[in-house]
């Protein structure tokens, strides 16, 4: 029987893990990757040398099985006891047999039921150093970066480099994009790097995709919204002329972005743009045909979620995969194998989102744990994966969608099955269970955009009750559409057709939300806190009402049993 999922463990992990990298991020970088490193290096042969991870009373120990005293410890491995020999003078035991506080045996068992405590407060700081000591590197290369120093000198430069993330639609009607710049060339001289920079390029420059390599003259300024990891660009690039550009080397980029653009084009092709729009973008998270209107409406009700790709998409596509192999007879290995597989193209067609990324490193961790018969719980799975993944990449720490995706994962976990419990009884446990996750999602996600944005939408609080379970079928017909663009474009038709009246539906839903009064609050100060303390007392007073409550079913339990047992 599996355990519980370790709360206040995974909780702490992943808390040690974010102040280590913050803390990383603020400190010189020289200091933090030297200290930190000796840290760890300390910690870490403290952990090997004293084995500080055994149980504390095992079969070797000093105290044997049951807390007796073993054989070999008491007499010499091997040696018998001798019947003339006196075996001398004996501590008394304490009470129900155990060794007294102050025996030997007693001060042995309290020191090795100590040495748990002391691993685990090892192990949190062996963690806190790590993540000083990546934050730490990631900071210094950021600030060591040429482009920075370029800024102040004026003039022209030269860069190569590639697309690194999908370009978005700005104001007026420009093409953001974010390069990784490789090479540059100023008065004569040039340099070989490796950092990124922004860059907003006129809509006649042309489509642009994610590793196409361009060449670009620009004159280059900081940025005011750089982030000390590099999540945002140190540098933009001012006055862009594009001189050359050239498909992406990669295939697979090649054929993530073929299957995006005859997506496109299919939906554009059945559905008025509008709903194209709507479909591309809760299919793959491209927004590049969704119109400004359309934008404002979901934002005013709450709804700009659904416009994103985000876990939801990756549980659409994993559950319909999974299930179309265990029909086809598929075992326990090959489930983990096509679950996998399936994680990393929907990864590559959506272009890496820190949503689909978090989702995918919780999906892999429960699929391994499918092949293995030993994998990780809800809980524990998005613990084990926020971890990694700032670890692996620190700045996601200063990513919104980021955060917005593991408090509102983790308000479905841990918030979620409360709120179903507190439901009426008379209705079925499959629609209190979505409702509860739907209400935890909210109650997580709702304090990091108020806090983040100063942004409150009491429509959506109502509105997600119906819109998030209703968009999980136009989601995953629009991901049918994209994968048949390309080789069966009758299906994708089929696909797009069928999904048109969901999006009818979502449209209006939005439209009548938007439109209520008070839709849609701003916050700035102090007033930003508001909704994290209000999520705060509503989750205390709901843990203590749904304990009460499974208390008194607990109570009303026994009691019939033992009607029952008088009965016979």
């Amino acid at each position: 029987m599996r355990g519980a999922d370790p709360d206040p463990d995974g909780i702490s992990l992943v808390a040690t893990v974010a102040a280590g990298v913050l803390i990383g991020a603020r400190v010189a970088p020289a200091w933090a990757l030297v200290g930190a490193v000796t840290l760890a290096a300390i910690l870490g042969a403290l952990l090997l040398s004293r084995g500080l991870g055994r149980r504390a009373l095992g079969p070797g120990s000093a105290l044997g099985p049951g807390g007796t005293r073993g054989p070999d410890r008491a007499l010499g491995r091997g040696r018998a006891p001798d019947p003339g020999r006196p075996l001398g003078r004996r501590r008394p035991l304490g009470r129900g047999g155990a060794p007294g506080p102050g025996s030997a045996l007693g001060r042995r068992a309290t020191e090795l039921n100590r040495r748990p405590v002391l691993a685990g407060a090892l192990g949190l700081a062996t963690l806190a150093a790590t993540g000083v000591a990546v934050a730490g590197v990631r900071a210094g290369a950021v600030q060591a970066a040429l482009l920075p120093r370029l800024a102040g000198r004026g003039g022209t430069v030269t860069l190569e480099g590639t697309v690194a993330e999908e370009p978005s639609v700005v104001r007026f009607g420009g093409l953001w994009l974010v390069v990784s710049v490789r090479h540059v060339e100023l008065a004569g001289r040039a340099w070989r790097t490796r950092e990124r920079a922004g860059v907003v390029l006129p809509r006649n420059a042309g489509p642009l995709s994610v590793g196409d390599r361009v060449r670009l003259r620009a004159a280059v300024e900081r940025s005011d919204r750089a982030d000390p990891l590099g999540g945002e660009p140190a540098v933009i690039l001012r006055r862009p002329r594009l001189e050359s550009r050239s498909p992406a080397r990669s295939l697979p980029l090649r054929a993530s972005e073929a299957v995006r653009a005859a997506a496109r084009r299919r939906a554009l092709t059945d559905l008025p743009r509008e709903r194209a729009g709507l479909l591309v973008g809760m299919a793959l998270g491209d927004t590049s045909l969704l119109g400004a209107d359309l934008d404002r409406t979901f934002k005013a009700a709450g709804l700009t979620h659904i416009l994103a790709v985000s876990g939801q998409n990756v549980a659409v596509v994993l559950g319909a995969g999974l299930g179309i192999a265990v029909g086809l007879g598929a075992r326990r290995p090959a489930l983990a194998g096509i679950g996998i597989v399936l994680v990393g193209l929907f990864a590559l067609l959506t272009r890496w989102e820190p949503s689909v990324l978090r989702a995918g490193a919780m999906a892999t961790l429960a699929l391994l744990g499918v092949a293995t018969g030993r994998g990780p719980g809800g809980r524990r799975a998005l613990c084990l994966a926020v971890l990694l993944l700032l670890l692996a990449n620190p700045a996601l720490v200063a990513s919104l969608g980021f955060r917005l995706s593991v408090a509102a994962t983790g308000g479905v976990l841990w918030l979620g099955p409360v709120a179903a419990k507190l439901l009426p009884a008379r209705l079925p446990w499959t629609v209190r269970a979505g409702i509860g996750a739907s209400l935890g999602a909210q109650a997580g996600a709702l304090p990091v955009l108020a806090l983040a944005l100063g942004q409150l939408s009491l429509a959506g609080l109502v509105a997600n009750l119906v819109v998030v379970p209703l968009a999980a079928v136009p989601m995953l017909l629009g991901v049918v559409a994209a994968g048949a663009a390309v080789v069966a474009p009758p299906v994708a038709t089929l696909a797009c057709r069928l999904a048109d009246p969901f999006l009818s539906v979502l449209v209006a839903l939005a439209d009548r939300a938007a439109a209520l009064p008070g839709a849609s609050l701003a916050l700035s100060g102090p007033a930003r806190l508001v909704p994290a303390l209000t999520v705060l007392a509503c989750t205390a007073l709901a843990m203590r009402r749904a304990a009460a409550l499974e208390r008194a079913t607990g109570h009303h339990r026994r009691l019939r049993r033992s009607e029952q047992r008088q009965a016979v």
